[in-house]
């Protein structure tokens, strides 16, 4: 089992190229169960694009934003009551948290926002006292970011709301259904997380032609 078990490693480093963990177990589930030969082959007829609904991947794309567009109902109910008002901006908080303190193009880069976005962000926060900036002590030029005294505190006392607002998200799937969904979601995650680290500025036709498997 264990010979068995480093070839698919083997074939894992070649292909994907990293050592984490958890996408190779979602790479090992591929090749041992799920199987990759049951590809998504529907070609878009732009003649039947009235019928959008009966191709999957369309389908998919719009409950996904759907879902996300109830998430952001939630979250601002969330909100109402902190110094902060996004998600983004809980994100940062939450980030700093955990780390302590981060270069500024650090904390943006993990959020997967552009620098100008990031920034503002940024700006809103320093603002209301909950970030504050200062000189990295290695490149003087650079900037780090920690949380203030009033940041931790709102963040730590945001997350009891935003423990419920997740359970409202994940509404009546069952636990199995839970995990079968977060194993998708990561799969998912790591697709698009290797296209932002390789490809970002490409063309869309070319991270088309690249990423997603062609019909025969």
């Amino acid at each position: 089992m264990i010979k068995q078990l480093l070839d698919y490693v083997e074939s894992y480093e070649l292909e994907v190229g990293n050592n984490d963990l958890k996408e190779f177990s979602i790479y090992l589930k591929d090749k041992m169960i799920s199987g990759k030969n049951d590809v998504i082959k529907t070609d878009f007829d732009k003649k039947n694009y009235l019928n959008y609904k009966v191709y999957p991947q369309v389908e998919f794309s719009t409950l996904l934003t759907g879902l996300y567009r109830y998430a952001k109902h939630y979250l601002k109910k969330c909100f109402m009551t902190t110094s902060f008002k996004s998600i983004d901006e809980f994100g940062f908080l939450a980030t700093l948290l955990k780390e302590q303190s981060l270069l500024k193009n650090e904390l943006i880069s993990r959020h997967l926002l552009e620098f100008s976005s990031g920034s503002e962000i940024l700006k809103r926060l320093i603002n209301n006292d909950l970030v504050k900036e200062f000189p990295d002590q290695i490149d003087k030029r650079a900037k780090r970011v920690s949380l203030t005294d009033k940041g931790r505190r709102e963040i730590i006392e945001a997350f009891g709301d935003m423990f419920k607002v997740s359970q409202i998200i994940i509404g009546n799937l069952t636990g199995a259904e839970l995990n079968e969904a977060l194993a998708i979601f990561n799969k998912l995650t790591f697709f698009h997380q290797h296209i932002f680290e390789a490809d970002k500025q490409g063309e869309l036709d070319e991270i088309h032609s690249k990423y997603v498997p062609q019909n025969n």
